[in-house]
């Protein structure tokens, strides 16, 4: 008997015109990690959450949904913001533990224990309103795990973590599946770690599973067809290059197969900004949001030139979104000097979309946008409605959409005002790898015409593709800067798969060619 099974379950949402899950059938297996994954609004956060009867969706169910031995059940919410309820750090930790009536003794003890684990003790006092969207999601998972559930159902863990928390989280989650026999549902759009951590695969479409499998055998099927898109950087080069022999996986499983195949790097061409007028300069700022505490921005410079698309990295916590809503105007340095050298039209997306929204359904968002920026003409807009797949959710409250649907639906409305100064917080988080391209081509294209893009992120693979400049947030300053090709070059964990593959293995000759594979 299964672990899990859920058969021709369908599930449609009370306002929803179309199921949001159609006649699924599945069996996990106690002990197995599975990844789920497929496009925005596909079904996949609906899913978990049918799998968890205190957090169930309210709508019509039909179908069966069983779990054996009724496990004891955590879920780690797509929107770190969800799941908060405490005001304190140590007061969310300890919430759920307090609610089992656990005795102050074993609490203690299992708070010390992941507390240390997760390294958390700096932030034990902090209130959470203050901490970032990544640190947020960590100590939402620390939470969860205090619980010591059997069943862990996580909706995108890894969308607001920067690289090294993010391989950090995805190494806890191994040793809890291996040490344990966690048995862990993970929805996950940024494949390129986590398809090396799965024992099953399921792709979901439109409410359905389309494909399922182990990782190798779900990447070939899924490789000639128009998904193609969802296929991780190694994989791709493997299946463009022959596709014969088995599939790697693996950095080094990659790096095995380019010596026996002789294969070199080929790195993208980025666009280069020929500009040399300034957009905004930042001269020597200071900012903190508590006096008693450390500057969150200290003493920081910064440029950036008409027509750059310039990426910002960095740890969560570094002062990526703090610097963009000084620059934005939503913040008040307590000293220094922020210039702009021209006139602009800003436009500020911020790292919660919810934030951006004031009317209750999407397309009166829409409407409202149009009406405050004298905008009558729809032709262009029905396009980007088109382009972005949103037409569905058109008459749903924002808040009942998914999260990349949510913030897709916040870049249209925020693409509508036409900026010429774009402040984007982490833009593609919640976008599956087909939103991210179609994404990607608008910004190169309002990019090409002069529109300067600021975007903090944590999408390693997108700032290298697509970034003319990117900088190196930390301790509040801006350490390193450079074209993505040299920038990522020397790095070991803010760089690409490809910089990866081929670290010391190509001439310095080859080095310098570029085209895509």
């Amino acid at each position: 008997m299964a672990f899990i099974e859920l058969k021709n379950v369908s599930f449609t949402y009370p306002e929803g015109e179309e199921p949001a899950i159609r006649n699924l059938s599945l069996q996990v297996e106690k002990g197995q990690f599975v990844v789920l994954f497929g496009s925005s609004g596909s079904g996949k956060s609906t899913l978990l959450r049918l799998l968890k009867e205190e957090i169930k969706p309210y709508g019509k169910l039909d179908g069966e949904i069983r779990l054996n031995g009724s496990p004891e059940t955590g879920f780690v919410f797509q929107d770190p913001e969800n799941q908060v309820v405490a005001e304190e750090v140590l007061h969310e930790l300890v919430f759920g533990l307090e609610n089992i009536g656990l005795s102050t003794n074993e609490m203690r003890g299992r708070v010390a224990e992941l507390v240390h684990f997760f390294g958390l003790e700096p932030l034990l006092h902090q209130k959470m309103q203050e901490l970032s969207g990544g640190k947020k999601q960590q100590i939402n998972l620390a939470s969860v795990l205090l619980m010591q559930p059997d069943l862990l159902l996580l909706d995108e863990p890894t969308s607001q973590l920067d690289p090294v928390s993010t391989r950090e989280l995805l190494d806890i989650l191994v040793r809890l599946n291996d040490e344990f026999g966690m048995t862990i549902i993970l929805a996950e759009h940024r494949l390129e770690e986590v398809f090396t951590l799965a024992d099953k695969m399921i792709m979901m479409e439109k409410g359905e599973i389309t494909v399922e499998g182990s990782p190798r055998e779900v990447l070939k099927n899924i490789w000639n067809s128009p998904l193609k898109a969802y296929v991780p950087s190694i994989p791709s080069l493997f299946f463009a290059r022959n596709g014969q022999g088995e599939v790697p996986l693996t950095v080094k499983d990659g790096r095995k197969w380019i010596q026996s195949e002789s294969v070199y790097p080929l790195l993208d061409l980025q666009q280069k900004s020929n500009m040399e007028e300034e957009v905004v300069r930042i001269r020597d700022i200071f900012f903190r949001y508590d006096r008693k505490k450390d500057y969150i921005l200290d003493s920081l410079h910064f440029s950036i030139m008409k027509g750059e698309f310039y990426t910002l990295l960095g740890g969560n916590g570094s002062g990526k979104s703090t610097l963009l809503k000084a620059i934005g105007g939503m913040l008040k340095p307590e000293s220094g000097k922020i210039d702009f050298k021209q006139n602009c039209k800003l436009g500020y997306l911020p790292q919660n979309p919810k934030l951006f929204f004031i009317q209750d359904t999407v397309q009166k968002e829409i409407q409202d946008t149009m009406k405050r920026w004298g905008i009558s003409n729809r032709v262009e807009i029905d396009q980007l409605i088109e382009d972005f797949e949103i037409k569905h959710i058109l008459n749903h409250h924002p808040y009942d959409i998914s999260g990349g649907e949510l913030q897709k639906a916040a870049i249209l409305c925020l693409l509508i005002r036409k900026p010429d100064f774009l402040l984007l917080d982490e833009p593609t988080k919640g976008l599956d790898p087909v939103s991210k391209e179609k994404l990607a081509k608008l910004l190169k294209t309002l990019n090409s015409g002069g529109v300067t893009i600021l975007m903090s992120t944590h999408d390693i693979e997108f700032a290298g593709k697509y970034a003319t400049k990117c900088g190196m947030m930390f301790q509040g300053k801006i350490t390193s800067e450079g074209e993505p090709v040299s920038f990522f070059k020397g790095n070991f964990f803010y760089t690409t798969m490809l910089h990866r593959l081929f670290r010391g293995l190509a001439s310095p000759a080859k080095e310098k060619e570029s085209c895509e594979f």
